[in-house]
């Protein structure tokens, strides 16, 4: 069975992270999450990389949890890897997300944990929490106001409205909203700019800018893993989840 998520170099410097699994939208499944967790802590090793470029496919980036994984964690079976988003805000270097497709849920969670974020105009991005019938995870509760301020906030969870990225323009959430096809290029334009500096100096930068928020996230997935257990337990719990899945567009 192929990958899921690919590691290349294609530019002295850089190396990009890409998750394909265009059949199966991009979800994190288990075996999705030990692919990401597996590379993640191989490259904070890569002596050659000064910044990681993180990209899914041109239609979806990541669309958060499958079905088999919300279903093991509604009946207790399972918890949610917590581990990648703490890994993305911990990695050595900068991480730039290319968001070219749908991110929502715990795709669009992960991209917050980047260091800069490029969207597209026409692409849907989201976080349907509430819609499933569970309290956000991933840190999402904490690292969505620092971003985009508690008022804002607190609509895209409570709500679990999908905005496209034209939408969210002036919001915060993104560094740059572009035409779809003007997404991957500004990625690496970034990219190209940040590879040039000394890599003690991004190493220091990095761990500088996003001491705050892994210091966050902690908290944050304390609190949301108790939320969690309350809103996992409702008798109701997985036929809202069944009722509410979209099987063929992101989740």
């Amino acid at each position: 069975m192929p990958n899921t998520v690919i590691v290349s170099q294609p530019e002295d410097a850089i190396f990009e992270l890409h998750l394909h699994d265009p059949d199966n939208q991009n979800r994190l499944s288990e075996a999705v999450c030990v692919e990401l967790n597996e590379a993640l802590t191989r490259l904070s090793h890569e002596s050659a990389l000064k910044v990681l470029v993180f990209t899914g496919t041109s239609d979806v980036f990541c669309a958060g949890a499958t079905i088999e994984i919300l279903r093991k964690l509604s009946t207790g079976a399972s918890r949610e890897d917590l581990s990648i988003p703490m890994q993305l805000l911990s990695f050595p270097v900068p991480i730039v997300a290319a968001l070219e497709g749908d991110a929502v849920g715990g795709g669009l969670a992960l991209a917050m944990c980047c260091d800069i974020l490029v969207a597209a105009e026409n692409r849907r991005y989201g976080f349907n929490f509430t819609t499933m019938g569970f309290t956000p995870g991933m840190g999402t509760t904490t690292l969505l106001p620092a971003l985009v301020g508690g008022n804002f906030a607190a609509e895209m969870l409570m709500t679990a409205r999908y905005y496209k990225g034209r939408d969210l323009k002036h919001r915060g959430l993104f560094n740059y909203v572009l035409p779809k096809d003007d997404v991957r290029g500004m990625a690496f334009d970034l990219a190209r700019r940040i590879a040039d500096k000394t890599k003690p100096v991004l190493e220091m930068l990095k761990d500088a800018l996003a001491g705050p928020r892994r210091l966050a996230l902690q908290d944050a997935l304390s609190r949301e893993r108790l939320m969690h257990n309350v809103s996992f337990s409702q008798p109701e719990i997985w036929s809202i989840i069944t009722g509410n899945y979209i099987r063929k567009s992101s989740t």
